[in-house]
This record gives structure tokens, C-alpha cells and sequence, in this order.
């Protein structure tokens, strides 16, 4: 995008001085051609606004001014450059509003996250899957697939919940579990880090309280589901119950019980989550960094170029044997 708005700047810079100067000489041709007699006023007056771009270090910098939001000192008599310096005009506030837009919604939006979705991706990563119970990766290990296989083949048995946790934030390990209870796992562990840093600050004398580590990510539940089972019930071998159970308990599924049931079960720990990211501000210093090393790099380019120009006035301008601060405008048609 920046390569492209510089090349539309160097283009439209020459051309807005080849538009120049052929105006100019345009107006030159037709007043030593004419026979009407002019007066020495008139043969004196040059175009207005044609000095901006009438040389290509000029129209370049007058150009980049108008990139700037900059208005021109004076607008060009040639309808040609008008209109040109009209649609350019549209064009830089295009340019400038799509680029606060843009930064706005950087600066506002949390940063991308890389996640694992799907059993493929999990076994690409190479992160270490567990989860509680022997019947667990015997289940991976047994599968008829290859992708199963070898999410048993490095499958570790862990049975506390939390060190658990603690391991998928360090994002080094993959925790097989219930949806709604990883869903509760990490709702409960965002708590806890929130009232541990709200302990942190108000007890700041306290040295054995745990710090959450920059490194450690939130906890994020996987899209794909290994085995689908939204409800079961247990009965003997070959239970006559059964037929009957299954008709009702699909009826059941389908009209939407299960799922209203599981909704007000979750509805605290959703509603927690929910207050939590209401809470949480989009926009901290963090983010910002960005925009304050853009500014601290223009305003330090800025200042190289002023010193560069103060150095060439005081020691190439000044030192001119034609310099005369007096008659400036005899110094530059001389040096032309």
C-alpha cells in the first residue's frame, strides 16, 4: 500500500510540473507570436500559481503537501492543473480518512489469535494431548483412524484439572474434557487471575502472591468435537427399557429440552464470561506503541531534515559570493 501511494506521488508530482511548465511555455509562445501590442505591464505578469510546480523538486513537495491535508498557497490560472489538483485533492482525503479508519480499527481490535480448531491441526502442532482417566487414552489409542492414533500415541494421563490449565495457557499441552466443563475451567481460571491481580495491587507487601506470566494465553476450546454425545442413559443388557427410552429422549433432543437445560445450567458461569469481556477495555498502552513509534520516527526524520536545512542555508547559501539577503529574489533568478 505505502509502495503504491509513493509511486502515486512521484507520477503525480511530474506531472503536475510537465503540466507546468507546458503551460507556461504555452503562454511564452503565444506572447512572442502575437502581433496585439502589449504593455509592459502586462508583458511583465506571469501566471499565477505557476511557480509551485515549475520546478519538479517543488511540485513534488507542494504535492506531498496536499498528501498532508496542506492547502496551496495559490491556486494555478491553467484549467488543466485545477482540475488535476481537484480530483488530487479527492484523493488525499480518501487516502487520509481510510488511514485513520484503518488505524482506529487496529488500535481498537485485540491482536489475532493462532488457534487450534480441528483434530488435523492438533495433530500437526506437535502439543501434547491428555486428559483424566486410563478409559480416556485407551479410547485415542484404540481408534480406527490415524489421526486418533496418534493424539493416543502422545496422550499423558493428568488428573488435576487446574495444573492442567495451567499447561494449556503455557501453550504446551491440549486438555480432552466435557465442553461445558472446560467452558467452567476457563471462566473460573480468568476469575482467579483477575482477583489475583486485584489482590496484587491492593496487598502489594504480600511476596508469595503468583503473578500471571506475559507469556500464558487465554484458554481457548476446540470447534471440532471428538465424540458427540449430548445426552446418555444407562440401562442393563438387552433392557426392554430401552426402545422406549430412546424415542422419548430423541423427542426430547429435538424439541430443545436438552439444550434449555444446559443453558440455565451454564447461565452463571456464561454470565460471568460475559461481564468479564464487557469489562475489558479494547484500547490500552500497549496497543499504542505502535502509533508512538510511527510519531517518534516522522518527528525525528522531521528534525534531521530541519537540521539539513539549516546546515546547507548557513554554510552553502550564506557563503555564496551572490548571496545578498536584501535583493533574495536576484540571488535565485541568478543562480537559475
Amino acid at each position: 500500500m505505502w509502495i503504491t501511494v509513493l509511486l502515486v506521488l512521484l507520477i503525480t508530482g511530474a506531472i503536475f510540473y510537465c503540466l507546468a511548465r507546458f503551460y507556461t511555455n504555452l503562454l511564452q509562445y503565444q506572447s512572442d507570436h502575437s502581433h496585439v501590442v502589449v504593455t509592459a505591464k502586462d508583458q511583465d505578469e506571469k501566471p499565477v500559481g505557476m511557480y509551485l510546480f515549475g520546478d519538479i523538486i517543488n511540485s513534488i513537495l507542494y504535492t506531498y503537501g496536499m498528501l498532508l491535508v496542506v492547502s496551496l498557497p495559490k491556486l494555478p490560472t491553467g484549467w488543466a492543473i485545477r482540475l488535476l489538483t481537484g480530483w488530487y485533492w479527492l484523493y488525499c482525503i480518501l487516502l487520509v480518512v481510510s488511514y485513520r479508519a484503518s488505524m482506529t480499527a487496529i488500535l481498537a481490535n485485540p491482536a489475532p489469535r493462532v488457534t487450534i480448531d480441528t483434530l488435523q491441526e492438533l495433530v500437526d502442532s506437535k502439543v501434547t494431548c491428555g486428559g483424566w482417566g486410563t478409559e480416556t487414552k485407551h479410547f485415542f489409542e484404540e481408534s480406527i483412524d490415524d489421526i486418533g492414533q496418534k493424539i493416543g500415541e502422545r496422550f499423558e494421563m493428568i488428573d488435576d484439572p487446574n495444573e492442567a490449565a495451567t499447561k494449556v495457557a503455557q501453550g504446551v499441552y491440549a486438555y480432552y474434557e466435557n465442553e461445558y466443563f472446560l467452558k467452567y475451567l476457563s471462566v473460573k481460571r480468568k476469575n482467579s487471575d483477575d482477583k489475583m491481580s486485584i489482590e496484587t495491587q491492593n496487598n502489594s507487601t504480600n511476596a508469595t502472591v503468583q503473578v500471571k506470566l506475559d507469556s500464558e494465553r487465554n484458554l481457548h476450546i476446540m470447534t471440532d468435537c471428538v465424540v458427540n454425545i449430548p445426552i446418555s442413559l444407562g440401562f442393563h443388557k438387552n433392557s426392554p427399557l430401552k426402545p422406549l427410552a430412546d424415542i422419548y429422549m430423541r423427542r426430547t433432543v429435538e424439541v430443545g429440552l436438552v439444550e434449555k437445560w444446559m443453558n440455565d445450567v451454564m447461565y452463571p458461569i456464561r454470565a460471568l464470561d460475559t461481564t468479564d469481556n464487557e469489562i475489558k477495555a479494547l484500547m490500552n498502552l500497549k496497543k499504542l506503541y505502535g502509533a508512538f513509534i510511527a510519531l517518534a520516527i516522522g518527528y525525528f526524520l522531521s528534525l534531521v531534515c530541519l537540521l539539513g536545512e539549516v546546515i546547507y542555508w548557513n554554510c552553502i547559501v550564506k557563503r555564496d559570493p551572490r548571496f545578498d539577503k536584501y535583493a533574495m529574489d536576484l540571488y535565485y533568478e541568478k543562480k537559475k
